[in-house]
């Protein structure tokens, strides 16, 4: 687990499974990329499941080292506010 500073602007992605989600913590934790799993936030969608959240300044890092695992993005969010997200992308 990581605290979000509230000065730097985190991310959230939704992957397809938890499997997915699981595989992308143990690359994130190898890559030194700070994150926490979390549950999908219920303003991004009222399906049950697990998220990452990380950084937003690691955005470009994070999508890379997905796409090189083969894990597609089901969504990525910015967070902007407690409960408040805006979408990135979404598949």
């Amino acid at each position: 687990m990581w605290p979000p500073q509230h000065h730097s602007p985190t991310c959230v992605v939704i992957l397809f499974s938890i499997h997915f989600v699981l595989k992308a913590e143990k690359l994130f934790k190898k890559q030194g990329i700070s994150h926490d799993v979390i549950p999908v936030p219920r303003e991004i969608s009222s399906d049950c499941g697990m998220a990452v959240e990380f950084p937003c300044r690691e955005i470009e890092k994070v999508s890379e080292l997905l796409a090189s695992a083969d894990i597609r993005i089901a969504g990525l969010y910015r967070r902007d506010g407690r409960d408040s997200f805006q979408v990135i992308s979404r598949s």
